[in-house]
């Protein structure tokens, strides 16, 4: 589903939910009269005033300034003894108080101060459903990310790959924190297999999303695979979804099988088509940049590897998935950059 889509079921559900609740309230409030002799006279006394002072401002029959400056008085003296009459049947006030599983939007969703927005509730369940549709694991963070997972002994002639996954790491989130206003529209995360470049992508999803923004993420497998059939179907609509997104993520790219006449050309097309409307994207790939211009061609690498579109991302070292599996290796905690 796309953002749009959730938003709109959310809000169906938020529906479904105040309905849910006012038959709880209304089951409340029959217990209530039940067990208090005249509370149901003061009640439909209370809610006949409202009704007739809302109706004196909205239809007035004559222009009355004064029509409605007994009603305060009368909801007072009404409140008055609703409370004494629950008091003497052994209740207390919160037998009589609305039913919200949210009482701060009060089951909306959204809230009108000053202007309409989502309510936090609203909010984080989105944020969940977004990440769930696109298949992120929720321990992907940049909260969560762990450094010491790396080694600190420096790489001959460069920096330690702990060093360079702090970079790395800042590198990403600023991206994220700064979308859509970034100093380039495109990242490139490059490096053999378990250095961090999945979590690091899975990282930016993560706090895009959070951020309010639509995210669309698919591996470079299942992407060639839905092209490969678009063209033999002769259906761009069943890619359209990655060719629009506002910032599509491409993970493990260099793992798919390749048709080099139509799949290749394919993937440029679609990164000369999103780079040309000024959309984001980001890549991950276990090939080198020589390795990409041949897999892919040199119109394909010169628009990963123009810098003034598309940002590359080094990742060095060893793979921490197998330092973790050797018997003398701790495991990682929850939410580790593996």
């Amino acid at each position: 589903m796309t953002r749009e889509q959730l938003i709109r079921q959310l809000e169906q559900e938020y529906a479904v939910r105040r309905e849910d609740n006012l038959s709880v309230y209304d089951q409340r409030v029959n217990a209530a009269c039940e067990q208090c002799e005249g509370l149901r006279q003061l009640l439909d006394a209370r809610r006949a005033a409202l009704m007739n002072g809302l109706r004196s401002a909205l239809y007035p029959a004559t222009k009355n300034p004064e029509a409605n400056a007994a009603l305060p008085r009368t909801l007072n003296d009404l409140n008055r003894q609703i409370a004494q009459t629950l008091t003497a049947g052994g209740l207390t006030a919160e037998a009589l108080a609305p039913v919200y599983t949210c009482p701060v939007c009060k089951d909306e969703g959204h809230l009108y101060n000053p202007t309409r927005r989502m309510c936090e509730c609203f909010e984080s369940e989105l944020n969940r459903r977004m990440l769930v549709e696109l298949g992120l694991k929720p321990t992907q963070t940049f909260e969560a990310f762990r450094e010491d997972c790396f080694s600190d002994e420096p790489v001959v002639g460069r920096l330690s790959q702990r060093v360079q996954m702090r970079l790395n790491r800042g590198v990403c989130e600023r991206y994220a924190d700064q979308y859509p206003e970034t100093d380039v529209r495109d990242l490139l995360l490059t490096g053999r297999s378990g250095l961090g470049k999945t979590y690091l992508m899975q990282a930016i999803a993560h706090r895009i999303t959070e951020r309010g923004y639509g995210v669309q993420y698919v591996s470079a497998y299942r992407l060639f695979e839905r092209m490969r059939k678009a063209y033999f179907e002769n259906n761009g609509e069943s890619v359209q979804l990655w060719m629009e997104a506002p910032l599509l993520l491409i993970d493990d790219l260099g793992t798919e099988p390749l048709m080099e006449n139509i799949t290749v050309t394919q993937f440029f097309n679609l990164l000369n088509e999103r780079q040309n409307a000024g959309r984001h994207t980001v890549l991950s790939t276990n090939l080198s940049l020589s390795e990409l211009k041949t897999r892919y061609t040199e119109r394909v690498a010169s628009r990963l590897m123009d810098e003034s579109k598309c940002r590359i991302v080094k990742f060095i070292g060893e793979d921490i998935r197998a330092t973790f599996t050797r018997p003398d290796a701790d495991a990682p905690s929850k939410g580790a950059a593996v």
